[in-house]
């Protein structure tokens, strides 16, 4: 039976996370016992849809030992898996969070090479195994995949299921195609939508409402038909071609960022499955966003629990003054 909801993680990883007093340059720094875990966009998402209780897959390519471990640890949490098996080695990467100012270091490395036969195989998996309600392709891809890889994807999923609805949550030439082949949603970081329309990552009145503009461009050209701009402690902005919203973050101590970004997508989707309400579905992203920031484990939430967080974010619907 297909899954409602289907992630793509084209290049997963086995994170490993620490801590440290300080970060000092020549200095052996004592690091706190380490965090290991599996990473990667797609991986994220499918670990929040999965946890508040819907029915997600995961689809990813698998190499080496490290791809054996990752396996195995998806397995253990239970989220069902596509995986496509790849000659090289899946990467590793490392984050370290500085317990005396807060700042955390995060250090992502490429991750392997995949052979023209290993994306095509990819390709077919995915469509082989498409979803009823969400295609979500989420992460960067890896060294050799060419950057129209989730364009190809969307254009061979739509052939195969007009209605389905994807979701990209990517950056750079990568989305530029995505974005070309069309989607439903995309979600943009402030620094990812100001590299896309060659602007600044400055955020006030003023670029709140040529981020509206350029976010209406991007749909009038059928590219999306809504964008969730994420902008960090200034919470979102979300448009369509009708509306535009602003959610305000919640204010939650911040254990770690990581998985936060992939987070808000996961709890959008997990809410739309339910409703066409794109407001709701803003602010269960937003206390999904917020239930990462104040964890360094796996993402996996309880719903009952997100909804309750939900209740107290602080949404405006924008004045058409800034919409038009």
């Amino acid at each position: 039976m297909p899954a409602d909801v289907l992630t793509v993680t084209m290049n997963p990883t086995l994170d490993i996370s620490t801590s440290v007093d300080a970060l000092v340059n020549h200095v052996k720094l004592r690091c706190s016992p380490e965090l290991e875990q599996v990473g990667g966009g797609g991986i994220n998402v499918a670990h929040v849809i999965h946890s508040l209780g819907a029915h997600c897959q995961a689809m990813l390519p698998v190499g080496g030992t490290r791809g054996e471990e990752i396996t195995a640890r998806l397995q253990s949490g239970e989220i069902p898996l596509l995986t496509t098996t790849i000659a090289s080695q899946n990467r590793e990467c490392f984050n370290v969070f500085e317990t005396s100012t807060g700042h955390e270091y995060r250090f992502v490395l490429p991750g392997p090479t995949l052979t023209s036969v290993e994306q095509a195989a990819a390709i077919s998996t995915i469509i082989e195994h498409l979803p009823t309600e969400f295609l979500v392709l989420s992460g960067s891809l890896p060294p050799g995949l060419s950057d129209d890889f989730y364009a190809q994807v969307i254009r061979a999923a739509r052939a195969k299921a007009p209605a389905l609805r994807i979701v990209a949550d990517t950056s750079g030439a990568p989305l530029i195609h995505a974005l070309e082949a069309g989607v439903f949603m995309f979600k943009p970081s402030r620094e990812e939508f100001a590299a896309l329309a060659g602007t600044t990552t400055e955020t006030n009145a003023d670029t709140a409402a040529e981020d509206i503009s350029r976010c209406r461009a991007l749909i009038n050209q059928g590219k999306t038909c809504v964008v969730a701009l994420t902008l960090g402690d200034k919470g979102s902005l979300i448009v369509t071609d009708q509306q535009a919203w602003q959610v305000s973050p919640l204010p939650v101590p911040i254990s770690s960022t990581v998985g936060a970004g992939d987070s808000f997508v996961g709890g959008m989707v997990w809410s739309l499955l339910g409703t066409d309400d794109l407001g709701q579905a803003a602010r269960v992203a937003t206390a999904c966003a917020a239930a990462a920031l104040q964890t360094q484990g796996a993402l996996q939430f309880d719903a009952q629990t997100v909804l309750l967080m939900s209740e107290s974010v602080e949404i405006a619907t924008l004045p058409l003054s800034l919409t038009q």
